[in-house]
């Protein structure tokens, strides 16, 4: 390789000193808006590289000065109309070269991707030299060429160490999107153009893959009934071309979970929330990613075929009568049956294509339950034949204008518009049923997850109107704002900088305040979603740093709202980081939530109730502990429990006790257990909150202090589909009594605090 400071030459490629080129940086503008917002343009470096015919590498000092002027006269000189520009964001650059703003790695010698010398040389928007990804196939998108002479071509990826088949793309208006599959480590990348009458020009970019093998996957998976052929409807032409057989529907769930995963990840990093993704379960077999791989192994997607004891005519009656239930029982028992083993059910998450229902299987409450929400989604095979098997049929995939006509029975009728609104519209169904947060908050804008993948689009017959020429992020569909804040403390997405989530969903607690509420979890709140009449209207999060606790105050949360809303009942969603969830359906209802104490020691107010109190068959009880009057102090709490909690026993000094619940056993065929928790009086010690473990009743409980003493958890600490409370009464505040109810054991609690 020559030295920055020679004269290069070589036989492929002629070099001028009086060659001007534009100032290709001055061509782009913002776009974004909202999402992203004015910044300033990807920082280059002093030297730039090139690529030429011949695949030599060679480096030239770069001249601003040079280019700058010569922009100018080449635009006076041209007459031609100018391309459409690309628009770029500060979501792309970075002024530290920390690439991931939540944290992900740099590499030790990272800079940002330098402007190659030739104007014709692919130049990268999406993808900076140096930055780390998490998933094995990306989205990049780039420019090429001068905005005055737009110019069609190809775009050719040649992939690390050619350790992976070199695929096309095509050039639109000067502008492209590839996809292109990583490797572990270090991937050094060549980017290719070609055109007709141009001389063939090249780019490259190292960037890095870490995959993320410690979080949860997202395990993929076929449900067959146990009298299935193993195959799904498909167009006659197609069905001679591909075949449709468990193969075949393999390699398009396969290819439709990575689409699934590349939008994803690019929305998280257009919503300024780092290069992060859920993960897909991956084996080491013959590679079927790409149409040109012949028997090469790698690691690619794993799809589970599964066997249900159920006939196709079991699941086609239950999917004709929308047997919600039904179809849920089946997919849920073949799955429980095949992963039972593999992972327990609160941990993992399975999509399910079930092959033998004719529909998508989106209809009543299937269509608020996902893998990532429940832990099971259900997609069905309507409409499976239009997705792309390869990376290289992903263009013409959603470029093919056949029409389906009335080969595939009344499943896709012309009404449906061509194979490409058809396979746009399957994507949007798997992405609903795979991945989505549960229940949406609004109405999400998923029907052009094609543009994504496109530069341009084809002529729509279901809308009767030419498709968008130029399909530039703005125009694209994405997952809301709101969506992606779900999906960054999901398991599924943490990044190694990330802490480890917590065992069971931190709930958050809500306390009521003079001035309106306050919300408390251990892992902090991230984000508070506002509603009146039932529909989202807005939101308040905390992503830079989850707080422990936020107050939400009335008139704040109402000034985020719309005159004709300001007035109008509000319900509140709250989310920890910890993957916890509280409904507050009425915020003045809260606030209202306050006891007289006795003998004028003022009022309190009561905590969010934790259980489920059986209607009728359960005693309410509400204690207000001695230590609301001066001069008492608690030195013990006696807890009562076996299987769960029976009652808690507050000892003071004077030998007095108070009594929460039952001393007998909690169920008549077990021995209770009495536990004593003592405080350490002489040093100040008192009690500060609890820990309590709960589903439909208290299944054990903590005690906490105020010097961070924990006591162990008294009743079954591993209760089935129970979830962790912690129950601390606002800053500047204390415990003032227990409330609850109880029955065979306790089945309600809350605190009171002042």
């Amino acid at each position: 390789m020559p030295s920055q400071t020679e004269s290069p030459s070589h036989t492929g490629t002629r070099l001028s000193s009086k060659m001007k080129f534009p100032n290709l940086r001055k061509s782009r503008t913002v776009f974004f808006g909202k999402s992203g917002g004015p910044s300033p343009s990807i920082k280059t470096d002093s030297t730039t590289s090139i690529t030429d015919t011949l695949g030599t590498f060679l480096n030239f000092p770069s001249d601003k000065s040079k280019s700058d002027s010569s922009v100018s006269a080449t635009r006076r000189s041209s007459p031609e109309r100018a391309r459409p520009s690309w628009p770029t964001s500060g979501v792309y650059t970075s002024s530290s070269g920390r690439t991931d703003p939540n944290g992900s790695p740099p590499s030790p010698a990272i800079r940002s991707a330098s402007v190659p010398l030739s104007p014709f040389a692919p130049r990268l928007i999406s993808a900076q030299e140096g930055q780390w990804f998490h998933q094995s196939v990306i989205l990049v998108f780039g420019e090429v060429g001068v905005p005055e002479r737009p110019i069609d071509g190809t775009v050719t990826v040649h992939h690390h160490l050619e350790g992976y088949p070199a695929t096309q793309w095509p050039v639109t208006s000067g502008h492209f999107k590839v996809l292109v599959h990583l490797d572990p480590g270090m991937n050094r990348l060549r980017f290719d153009f070609s055109a007709s009458k141009i001389a063939p020009t090249s780019s490259g970019i190292a960037v890095n893959f870490l995959p993320l093998t410690s979080c949860p996957p997202l395990h993929l998976a076929i449900l067959l009934a146990k009298d299935s052929l193993g195959e799904y409807e498909c167009h006659g032409d197609l069905r001679l071309r591909e075949g449709n057989d468990v193969r075949m529907a393999k390699k398009k769930l396969r290819m439709a979970a990575y689409l699934a995963q590349i939008f994803t990840g690019e929305q998280m990093f257009r919503h300024r929330l780092g290069r992060r993704c859920f993960r897909l379960e991956e084996e080491w077999v013959a590679d079927s990613l790409s149409s040109r791989d012949d028997g090469v192994m790698r690691s690619v997607a794993k799809v589970h075929v599964l066997r249900t004891q159920k006939t196709v005519g079991d699941i086609r009656q239950r999917e004709a009568s929308q047997d919600v239930q039904g179809i849920w029982d089946i997919a849920s028992e073949a799955v429980e049956d095949y992963f039972g083993e593999i992972a327990p059910a609160t941990k993992r998450h399975v999509a399910v294509l079930v092959l033998d229902a004719k529909g998508d299987l989106r209809f009543g409450d299937l269509i608020n339950r996902s893998a990532f929400s429940g832990g099971l989604g259900l997609c069905g095979s309507r409409s499976l034949y239009t997705l792309p098997s390869y990376l290289e049929d992903v263009v013409s995939a959603f470029s093919d204008c056949s029409r389906p006509g009335g080969a595939i029975g009344n499943n896709d009728s012309p009404e449906s518009g061509s194979f490409w609104e058809i396979a746009t519209s399957a994507m949007k169904n798997m992405m609903e049923a795979f991945i989505s947060p549960q229940p949406p908050t609004q109405p999400r804008e998923l029907e052009h997850i094609n543009r994504t993948f496109l530069m341009k689009e084809p002529y729509s017959f279901r809308t009767k109107s030419p498709g968008l020429r130029f399909c530039v992020p703005k125009n694209e569909s994405g997952w809301s704002r709101v969506d992606c804040l779900r999906f960054r403390y999901h398991p599924c997405f943490r990044i190694p900088t990330d802490p480890v989530p917590p065992t069971l969903p931190d709930n958050p607690q809500v306390y009521a305040v003079e001035s309106g509420i306050v919300s408390g979890a251990q892992s902090g709140i991230v984000l508070v979603e506002i509603y009146t009449d039932g529909v989202y209207r807005a939101h308040r999060e905390f992503t830079n740093k989850p707080e422990r606790e936020v107050s939400l105050l009335e008139d704040d949360l109402r000034a985020s709202l719309t005159d004709g809303h300001k007035t109008k009942p509000m319900k509140l969603r709250i989310y920890s980081a910890g993957q916890g969830k509280t409904v507050v359906e009425d915020f003045s209802t809260v606030k209202s939530s306050k006891v007289q104490l006795p003998n004028g020691y003022g009022v309190a107010f009561k905590s969010s109730s934790l259980g489920r109190p059986k209607a009728g068959g359960s005693k309410p009880q509400q204690l207000i502990l001695h230590t609301v009057a001066p001069g008492r102090m608690l030195t013990s709490i006696r807890v009562f429990h076996n299987s769960a909690l029976g009652g808690l026993e507050f000892m003071y000094e004077d030998s007095s006790t108070q009594l929460f619940g039952r001393r007998e056993s909690c169920e008549n065929q077990e021995k209770v257990e009495v536990s004593d928790f003592p405080l350490d009086t002489r040093k100040g010690e008192s009690l500060l909150g609890f820990c309590v473990r709960s589903g439909a009743q208290v299944e054990g409980i903590e005690i906490l202090t105020s010097f961070g003493r924990r006591s162990p958890m008294f009743g079954n600490p591993h209760g089935g589909g129970a979830s962790s409370n912690t129950l601390i009464p606002p800053r500047g505040r204390s415990i003032a009594g227990v409330s609850g109810s109880y029955a065979q054991c306790v089945d309600g609690f809350s605190i009171l605090y002042k």
